[in-house]
């Protein structure tokens, strides 16, 4: 009988100490996984491995519309910077500029925001030779200078809850923490990252809530007699 018993109790604590070592295996993954992630990512990664409620880096408080999009985590934090210039207009490139071999009065403008052939498209591209000047469109301070993944050499511009983003650089100009004014050139245009020929990519970023934010499309910012456009080639 007292055999019996004992099985039974056994048999009825096994699930309760395999629940438990489980649980402590997924703590001490969990502790070993999170200090090797930089040091953006770590609370996000913790928040979800430990299905803590967040807010969502994908909602901009219902928004969005055909010209935005939401937008994702990041490695370019928000500086919280407001000062003088902060207004968003004209485009990064001042011509003539050069593509080929070609001289034109005005930017081409290639892919756009949402483009038919690449529908995850945040911004605007504008293909132009390597090396050429790329200027911010609004003043403001530079939260981030260097290179970034797939945007390769970028440079970022913040200002009143607006980031302006500048990628694929194959020079930077500028370093994080300067202060710049309208029109500043902030590197040269060039090939870096997830690029398939010299371009410029231009996007907008806007903090929509505490923790929300949206890419906006940048052709909301500039008129058509700013550029030429030459469409995005699939």
């Amino acid at each position: 009988m007292r055999t019996f018993s004992r099985f039974m109790i056994m048999a009825m604590a096994a699930p309760i100490l395999c629940g438990a070592a489980l649980v402590v295996g997924y703590v001490m993954i969990v502790a070993l996984t999170i200090p090797q992630l930089p040091a953006w990512a770590q609370p996000g990664v913790e928040q979800w491995l430990f299905d803590v409620p967040q807010y969502s880096e994908t909602s901009d408080n219902g928004s969005y519309t055909d010209d935005s999009a939401p937008a994702g985590l990041s490695a370019v934090l928000w500086d919280g910077y407001a000062g003088p210039e902060s207004d968003i207009y004209g485009l990064p490139l001042v011509g003539p500029i050069q593509h080929w071999s070609t001289w034109y009065d005005k930017p081409l403008l290639g892919c756009v925001f949402h483009d038919p052939h690449y529908g995850s498209h945040t911004g605007n591209d504008f293909p132009v030779n390597e090396g050429t000047p790329i200027h911010t469109t609004m003043g403001g301070k530079v939260v981030w200078a260097g290179e970034n993944g797939p945007w390769g050499n970028l440079v970022v511009v913040e200002n009143n809850g607006y980031q302006v983003w500048l990628a694929h650089l194959s020079n930077i100009q500028v370093s994080a923490g300067d202060i710049l004014h309208y029109g500043d050139v902030v590197g040269l245009s060039g090939n870096t990252g997830n690029s398939t020929g010299a371009h410029l990519h231009y996007g907008i970023k806007h903090k929509t809530g505490e923790k929300s934010y949206v890419w906006l499309n940048p052709q909301s910012f500039f008129t058509e007699d700013e550029y030429i456009n030459i469409g995005c080639s699939d």
